[in-house]
């Protein structure tokens, strides 16, 4: 990632790494400078998207590195990753950008313009891939890591229930860990995830979500409050109480992998939380797919207190910690039946996002 990175001892849950999570401050300290052209890069080469290219033989635009920056255009690191793809068979030559895949800048935020990335600043998630061609492909500087995508696009990453089967992607070479900027009225916060196995969120669903916390904190319905998030994955909405002023929020999840990333998250934006985190369980021994909940961690600061648990929802107010709520946020997947996770004994408000 291309920012002046603090080493925080958090360790990729990928690679191992120690540079993959950077503290949130850092992010948003640069992010509105952080794929910009420098007054040296190249203009916009205006490569059409929907077309072929002769991309083999390199012609009609340039492709080098910005001699000041060292950055390039998005479009350039896409056609050279066609390229690959064409010189190893997994394209036609008359394959558009658009065949490449689904490129997911590795900090995630609103943009004006096509970005200018450098060094690991993107993962790409492609369709009809072999690991072959990925090692090929992460051999361009930009490129972090490389996703196949099982399945259709539409199919969710994770688990829709605790009795179903996980859908993952693949990762086939370099690191899938990227983090997405969520930003609301009262604050923002940057959200790790293991890519390949936690749903794709940025840029269509997360702001209505947004919305949906935005107005509950104008009408006063959480700070103060006691907030439960059933299906937290990496924890996006339930940390966003907490900058909303909750008292104690309840994250939970069934999906081990979520859990992993809701405690990274807690971790690299624990400045702005104002939050120390406590960890009760080694995660690597937990089951992929929770059943009675169990208590992993819990955060505290000043009149704050997280609480993570891994288990089936339906559970978790059986859970002595959990001795009740005025708000449960429901966030399922959207061919889930939110409403058959109510339970007529809950005493709170829930809100079906």
């Amino acid at each position: 990632m291309t920012v002046a990175t603090e080493i925080i001892s958090i360790s990729c849950p990928t690679c191992g790494g120690s540079e993959c999570i950077v503290p949130s401050g850092n992010i948003l300290d640069n992010l509105y400078t952080l794929y910009m052209a420098c007054n040296s890069c190249p203009p916009d080469p205006k490569l059409k998207k929907d077309a072929p290219l002769k991309i083999i033989e390199g012609e009609g635009y340039d492709n080098t590195q910005c001699n000041n920056c060292g950055a390039r255009h998005l479009d350039i690191v896409m056609a050279e990753a066609l390229a690959v793809m064409v010189k190893h068979g997994c394209r036609s030559k008359e394959a558009h950008l658009f065949d490449v895949g689904t490129p997911l800048i590795a900090i995630g935020c609103p943009l004006a313009f096509a970005p200018r990335l450098k060094t690991d600043d993107l993962i790409l998630i492609a369709d009809n891939i072999d690991q072959t061609v990925a090692e090929k492909l992460i051999d361009i500087p930009e490129i972090k890591g490389v996703i196949k995508r099982v399945g259709t696009p539409t199919q969710s990453v994770g688990i829709l229930d605790t009795d179903s089967e996980p859908h993952t992607y693949k990762l086939l070479a370099g690191c899938d860990v990227r983090c997405d900027v969520v930003a609301s009225s009262f604050g923002e916060l940057c959200i790790y995830k293991s890519q390949s196995k936690i749903h794709i969120e940025f840029g269509r669903e997360s702001p209505a979500k947004m919305q949906v916390l935005e107005r509950l904190y104008v009408q006063g319905h959480l700070t103060g409050e006691t907030v439960v998030d059933g299906f937290c994955g990496p924890g996006t909405l339930g940390l966003m109480c907490v900058l909303a002023g909750a008292e104690h929020v309840i994250l939970n999840d069934a999906w081990r992998t979520a859990i992993e990333n809701t405690l990274i998250n807690i971790e690299a934006n624990k400045d702005i939380l104002e939050v120390e985190l406590e960890k009760f369980v080694d995660t690597s021994t937990l089951p992929d797919i929770g059943d009675e909940p169990i208590h992993v961690a819990q955060a505290k600061g000043d009149g704050v207190v997280i609480d993570v648990f891994h288990g089936d929802f339906r559970k978790l107010l059986n859970v002595k910690e959990v001795d009740g709520f005025d708000i449960c946020l429901i966030d399922t997947y959207p061919s889930v039946d939110a409403t058959g996770f109510a339970r007529h004994d809950m005493t709170g408000r829930m809100i079906i996002i």
